[in-house]
């Protein structure tokens, strides 16, 4: 019995947990393991738009993965070849904001890559669970291990 690379045992529990149909998942797999590699595992995936305003019916999308050391845009237009909109490590993202929007089950999300384009996406979630998983990853990803003040201090002071 083969064992399966991290990306692979973990993109599939993602796509669950995030909801997402199983064909839009196979159509992104190719291009989102091209850019993690099969030894980076995949953290969280969420379909969003690329921009501040709410989902609206017919519009095309975005699907947003995290990885442990990446994130990565597809965009993927009806009709149309799939396309990167964003692959970078998550050292090279700057000014990475997220806001929680609970009444509407989304999070307005925002990173500057490191060519200086602000890109912007809004990501829409089934469930409040969901809202708070994915600020849980966000928070784990780009803050990394808070450190208690009194131990800092200590670690200043030695």
């Amino acid at each position: 019995m083969e064992l399966l690379d991290p990306f692979s045992r973990t993109f599939l529990p993602a796509v669950q947990a995030a909801r997402i149909p199983l064909g839009t998942a196979n159509r992104h797999v190719d291009v989102l393991r091209r850019c993690a590699g099969n030894r980076d595992q995949v953290a969280l995936l969420a379909l969003c738009h690329r921009s501040h305003q709410p989902l609206a019916r017919g519009r095309q999308g975005h699907l947003l993965m995290l990885t442990r050391q990446r994130l990565v845009v597809t965009f993927y237009p009806v009709l149309r070849k799939l396309r990167l909109c964003l692959n970078a490590e998550l050292h090279q993202l700057a000014d990475v904001t997220w806001t929680p929007e609970p009444a509407e089950c989304a999070m307005q999300l925002a990173v500057t890559a490191i060519d200086g384009v602000r890109e912007h996406f809004w990501i829409r979630l089934a469930c409040d669970s969901q809202l708070a998983r994915l600020d849980e990853v966000l928070t784990e990803a780009f803050r990394g291990p808070r450190v208690a003040p009194r131990k800092a201090a200590l670690e200043l002071a030695a």
